[in-house]
C-alpha cells in the first residue's frame, strides 16, 4: 500500500510540475497558492481561538509548513 501511495504522491508531483511549468503557470499557482492561503487563514483563527498545548505546537508546525509550501510553488515557477 505504502509503494502505491507512493506512486500516487509522485504522479501528483510530476502533474503540479507540468502545470506550473505549461503555458498557464500563473493561472496554476494562483490556484495552489489560494488553497495554501486559506489554509493559512484557517490556522490563524484556530491559533488566535486558543488551542491546547498540544494541538497549538501541531498548529504552529503546519503553519511553517504552509509557509515552506508557498515559497517552494514559487520556486517552482523561476525554473
Amino acid at each position: 500500500m505504502e509503494t502505491v501511495t507512493g506512486q500516487r504522491e509522485s504522479i501528483r508531483l510530476t502533474e503540479l510540475e507540468q502545470e506550473l511549468a505549461g503555458p498557464n503557470a500563473a493561472e496554476a499557482l494562483a490556484k495552489y497558492d489560494a488553497v495554501l492561503i486559506g489554509l493559512e487563514e484557517r490556522l490563524k483563527k484556530a491559533l488566535s481561538a486558543g488551542l491546547p498545548p498540544d494541538e497549538y505546537a501541531r498548529c504552529e508546525r503546519l503553519k511553517e509548513a504552509n509557509v515552506v509550501a508557498r515559497k517552494v510553488l514559487r520556486l517552482a515557477m523561476e525554473r
